[in-house]
């Protein structure tokens, strides 16, 4: 028995990264996952992988900068799964590095309609699915980029702390209804990043508590998991690091 066995998971920006692995996971612990991004043919593997291993899923292309695309994955999703219990917002955009002065206002945008608007239309459109879940669970993504101000990322940073933003905003207004909202911000390492950059691989492990950079699948899923489940049930309006102890203030 999985601890999600039975529950509807929507998954964005699941093509790659983050998002994939989580996606993953979740499927490996029992729930039928809807998986969405503009690659389609990454997320056909992914499910080819997933469904082989004997889990659930099921993809739809998304651009997530497209209300009607939202629409249409939580509309394909309930067609094939017939609900919605979990959604993880993974999705995001402009992830260049630009510093302000060079930040233009499509560019601005871009960050904004990609990161923390495509969150609240998919937080929207799954809303009535959650409600009648009984157990609706919503997890965003932010980014220490964010809470931290770094240099170069002012639009990313922008969409990702208005996302724990509307994170809180969501937790109060929708608990009422037993949906729990929380925010995760992850540092952690993709196997890519591992083996095309070693060097920043290991200065990012020199600012951890831990003196290692975490994985998506054993460090980060595992959070995504708990907060999915019915032991995650008492918590929410919350951030979560994910970092290895990098921010031990916050």
């Amino acid at each position: 028995m999985g601890r999600l066995d039975g529950r509807v998971a929507i998954v964005t920006g699941a093509s790659s990264g983050v998002g994939r692995g989580v996606a993953k996971v979740l499927a490996e612990n029992g729930a039928k996952v809807c998986v969405c991004a503009r690659r389609m043919e990454k997320l056909e593997e992914l499910t080819t992988e997933v469904r082989t291993a004997g889990g659930d899923m099921f993809p739809v292309a998304c651009d997530v900068t497209d209300s009607a695309q939202i629409h249409n994955v939580v509309e394909q999703c309930v067609k094939h799964y017939g609900g919605v219990d979990i959604l993880v917002n993974l999705a995001q955009g402009a992830m260049l590095y630009r510093t302000l002065l060079e930040m233009d206002e499509e560019y601005a945008l871009l960050a904004y309609k990609s990161g923390a608007l495509a969150t609240l239309n998919f937080m929207k459109e799954c809303f009535p699915y959650l409600k009648e879940s009984g157990h609706g669970r919503i997890i965003n993504t932010a980014s220490a980029a964010g809470y931290d101000g770094n240099e170069g990322f002012g639009a990313y940073g922008m969409a990702k702390e208005a996302i724990r933003a509307v994170t809180r905003t969501a937790a109060n207004e929708w608990g009422q209804y037993g949906i729990t909202v929380n925010v995760f911000l992850p540092i952690i390492s993709t196997e890519t990043f591992r083996e095309t950059q070693p060097a920043a691989l290991k200065a990012l492990e020199a600012k951890t508590a831990l003196k290692r950079v975490g994985t998506t699948e054993e460090d980060c899923a595992p959070l995504i998991v708990f907060l999915a489940s019915d032991e995650g049930r008492y918590l929410t309006g919350q951030s979560f690091m994910v970092d290895g102890g990098m921010h031990k203030h916050s």
